[in-house]
């Protein structure tokens, strides 16, 4: 039994490693009040097996950690890429100002701390990263110093004491980081001694749906319309807005067929709220509909949802098609990555979005054919893109960067890099005809093995030093994680609270977003009993990620 758990081998090592990761990802769905710490058990798992000395071979474990490391961050920048750079307009743009803020406030206490103790810069950055629970950040900063040090990331196999050092801190960090941001949430309600009820309702009324489509009908009843074509009075309404049909008593009319207005028609619309009152000024008058409701008298016009199922079809634009032309068929809706967007002329389509259309049940047959509409083909995991951004991730990690004045070149490495190209896939590959689409189970699993391989393998490897870590600089790497966690966030949240009067829910997404902190985000939700904090989380963490490994990178850079 001794030399089955305490042997080498390549069994061995894959045994240790799969019975890590199971019992991590198992104490993992233990909740306490609704809140578990979810993966990151597989850390303090692999620390307790290591500590026990239950090892796994070196040079095994370093391939392992670097591979999850480039799983784990190109799935997430693959994922977050199709809305990257929407996330800084408008509301979004004051959130992500926000999250630099808050990443720059995080690494200059980090700074001030290390000038000021003396400590050494991994143990800092190994602190600062689990004070924030950046696990990217962790792993990234580990890559640097031995990319920077010994101009390989193999020398970790024979110089093992810096990357345990990193990993240790980070562990004994993260805790702090979670219950921080936590606390900062409920200082910041006693403090401006917040109303959730206000606020919500305060939500509510200035909710103005610009990204959410409505479905909307209208009567014509504004008699400088009577007697015009509907196309000619849409060419002079530009807007954010499709229309779906016109209905006449029992009669049915598509754009294409282009009727003539007659008093009292009712014009069904798909539409964005900011558009609903020009159509109301416009048409004269609106009709009451609930979404989803199908108008009286479609007659031979039906609503259709079509999967575009083909690849082929990636990076066309909707007008390119022109399916009123030749089916009759007009597309009022996109349903993309779970949101839905209204089918604007110059939209690129790509394999996987769901297609709201409407028109007579042959041309929709014929429109359903041309596009595929066969769910099963979405079902197969499209890994090409995936492993082929990894590869060229990898290549763009590897391009030196030269800062005049600064000793040492400056790369993206395994982590920026992969992460990068994949959100730049993941905005840009439609456009491109790159078809990105893989089944969402896929890229989870990807995800969540890439994250699971990188913590089982950083703890294994740091598990045989952490007690004596834990037992000489526990209780100032409790401290330090204590400041660092502490001091930034809760500057941010009175900033954004009190100089720029941010809605408390939004405030706790920007929070849990820019650390990086789903836990945080989790105990928001169940808390609070709302999804609004979601919004701010989702605006903020792509950026804050990418802000968080460069700054572990830089630190590591700039202590070498």
């Amino acid at each position: 039994m001794h030399d089955l758990f305490f042997s080498s081998g390549t069994g061995h090592s894959l045994m240790i490693l799969s019975f890590v990761i199971g019992i991590g990802l198992l104490l993992g769905k233990v909740k306490i009040k609704g809140i578990s710490l979810g993966p990151i058990w597989v850390l303090f798992v692999g620390i307790l097996f290591g500590a026990l000395g239950i090892r796994d071979d070196s040079l095994f474990l370093h391939f392992l950690k670097e591979f999850g490391l480039v799983l784990f961050v190109f799935t997430i920048g693959f994922q977050v890429g199709p809305g990257f750079f929407s996330s800084f307009r408008k509301g979004g743009l004051r959130f992500n100002l926000l999250s630099l803020l808050l990443v720059g406030l995080v690494v200059l206490t980090t700074l001030c701390i290390w000038w000021a103790t003396g400590e050494s810069i991994p143990q800092m950055v190994g602190t600062m990263s689990g004070a924030v629970t950046n696990t990217p950040g962790m792993g990234t900063s580990q890559q640097t110093w031995y990319d920077t040090v010994y101009g390989t990331f193999l020398a970790e196999v024979e110089h093992p004491y810096t990357a345990s050092e990193i990993a240790n801190s980070f562990a004994i960090a993260y805790p702090v980081g979670l219950v921080a941001a936590l606390l900062v949430m409920v200082l910041l309600r006693w403090l401006f001694r917040v109303d959730v009820k206000k606020e919500s309702q305060a939500l509510l009324a200035q909710k103005d749906g610009r990204d959410t489509v409505h479905a909307m009908q209208f009567q014509v009843l504004n008699p400088a319309l009577y007697g015009k074509p509907l196309l000619e009075i849409l060419d002079t309404m530009p807007g954010d807005y499709t229309v779906s049909g016109l209905y006449r008593a029992d009669k049915a009319f598509t754009r294409n067929d282009n009727p003539v207005l007659e008093e009292g028609d009712r014009i069904s619309v798909d539409a964005a709220e900011k558009e609903r009152t020009k159509l109301r000024l416009c048409f004269g008058g609106e009709l009451k509909v609930q979404e989803g409701e199908e108008p009286a008298g479609k007659g031979s016009v039906v609503t259709r949802k079509i999967m575009i199922t083909k690849s082929s079809f990636t990076g066309t634009k909707i007008r390119e098609l022109d399916l009123e032309k030749k089916y009759g068929v007009s597309v009022v809706r996109i349903l993309r990555s779970g949101v839905e967007l209204v089918a604007r002329p110059d939209l690129f389509l790509q394999m996987g979005d769901g297609l709201r259309v409407v028109g007579s049940p042959d041309g929709l047959d014929q429109v359903s054919a041309l596009f595929g509409n066969n769910s099963s083909e979405l079902d197969k995991p499209n890994l090409a893109p995936v492993f082929i951004g990894i590869g060229l991730g990898l290549i763009l990690g590897a391009v030196p960067i030269h800062f005049p004045g600064m000793n040492h070149v400056v790369r993206f490495g395994l982590a920026a890099g992969p992460l990068l190209l994949g959100i730049i896939i993941g905005h840009f590959g439609p456009k491109w005809k790159i078809t990105t689409y893989t089944s969402t189970s896929a890229l989870r699993m990807i995800r969540e093995l890439g994250l699971c391989l990188l913590l089982a393998t950083v703890g294994l490897g740091a598990g045989g030093s952490f007690a004596e870590t834990f037992a000489t600089s526990g209780a100032e790497i409790l401290l330090y994680s204590a400041i660092i966690a502490f001091v930034p966030l809760m500057l941010t949240a009175v900033i954004a609270r009190y100089l720029l009067h941010q809605n408390f829910f939004h405030i706790c997404g920007l929070l849990s977003g820019a650390t990086t902190n789903p836990f945080a985000l989790d105990f928001v939700t169940q808390v609070y009993k709302t999804e609004e904090a979601s919004v701010a989380y989702a605006s903020v963490y792509p950026f804050a990620l990418f802000l968080q490994v460069v700054s572990a990178q830089l630190l590591i850079l700039l202590g070498v």
